[in-house]
C-alpha cells in the first residue's frame, strides 16, 4: 500500500478508540473543572501525560492531598508497563528514525498498544505514516474530549461522570473479545485480571496492573511454547 493508503487503514483502526477515549478524557475534564483544577492545566494534563488511568488517579491524589513524593512515585509505579510495550514493539521499529521512535513512544498507550502490536504480530509492518497516523488521532481524541469536559463544567451530573468513567474498562473488554481467543491468550487474560483485581482490592494502586501485566504475559508465553514444543514432538513422531 502507499502512504495514502497506510493513512487511511490507520484512521480506521483508531476510530474504535477515538470514540471510546472522547467521553472517557470528558469525563476527566469535568472533574478536573469540578476539583478546582485550572483549565490551562487540565488540557496540559492530557497532552503531556495522556494516560487515563494515571490522569483519573491524579484527581484523587490532589482530592487526598497527597505528598509530591507519592505523586510522582505513584504514577511512574503505574507507568512502568509502558517499558514492557516499548521492548515489544521496539524490533518491529528498528528501521525509523531516531526522531520518529520518540513520537511513537508519545502514542503508546494501552489500547494503542493492543492494536498496533497485533498488527505487527499479523506480520504487517508498522510504517510511519500508519503508526504515527494512528497515534495522533487517538491524541487528538484525548485532548478534545478534555477540552469539551472542562466546558461542560458545572453542567454534568456525578452519576452521569460515574457512567462516562466506564468508557475505560468497557474499551479493554472490547479489545480483549477482538483479540487472538488461543488457550494461552485467555489464560493470560485471566491471570493479569485476578492479580490486577487482588491488588486492587488491597489498594495497592499501579502495582497490580504492573504485577497483573508481568504475571500474565509470562505465564501466556510459556503455556504458548508448551504448546508448540508439545505440537512439534507429535509431528516428529509422527513422521
Amino acid at each position: 500500500m502507499n502512504r495514502r493508503d497506510e493513512m487511511g487503514m490507520a484512521l480506521r483502526d483508531a476510530v474504535p478508540i477515538m470514540v471510546a477515549y472522547f467521553p472517557l478524557s470528558m469525563t476527566y475534564g469535568v472533574l478536573a473543572a469540578a476539583g478546582g483544577l485550572g483549565g490551562g492545566l487540565t488540557i496540559f494534563s492530557s497532552a503531556w501525560i495522556f494516560s487515563g488511568g494515571a490522569q483519573f488517579m491524579l484527581l484523587g491524589m490532589f482530592d487526598s492531598a497527597a505528598a509530591p513524593v507519592t505523586v510522582v512515585t505513584t504514577l511512574l509505579l503505574l507507568s512502568m508497563r509502558h517499558v514492557l510495550y516499548g521492548a515489544t514493539l521496539g524490533p518491529y521499529l528498528r528501521d525509523w528514525k531516531e526522531s520518529g521512535k520518540w513520537v511513537a513512544a508519545m502514542g503508546l498507550t494501552d489500547e494503542g498498544f493492543a492494536v498496533t502490536s497485533s498488527r505487527a504480530a499479523q506480520g504487517k509492518r508498522l510504517l510511519p505514516s500508519y503508526y504515527i497516523t494512528f497515534a495522533l488521532a487517538i491524541y487528538g481524541s484525548w485532548v478534545a474530549g478534555t477540552a469539551v469536559g472542562i466546558g461542560l463544567g458545572g453542567f454534568v451530573t456525578d452519576e452521569l461522570a460515574g457512567v462516562l468513567s466506564f468508557a475505560l474498562p468497557a474499551l479493554f473488554i472490547a479489545l480483549l473479545a477482538g483479540g487472538e481467543r488461543t488457550r494461552s491468550a485467555m489464560v493470560a487474560a485471566g491471570c493479569g485480571a485476578v492479580i490486577a483485581t487482588l491488588a486492587g482490592m488491597m489498594n495497592l494502586g499501579g502495582v497490580g496492573l504492573i504485577a497483573g501485566g508481568v504475571a500474565g504475559a509470562t505465564l501466556g508465553q510459556q503455556l504458548s511454547r508448551w504448546h508448540q514444543k508439545r505440537a512439534a514432538r507429535a509431528n516428529d513422531e509422527a513422521a
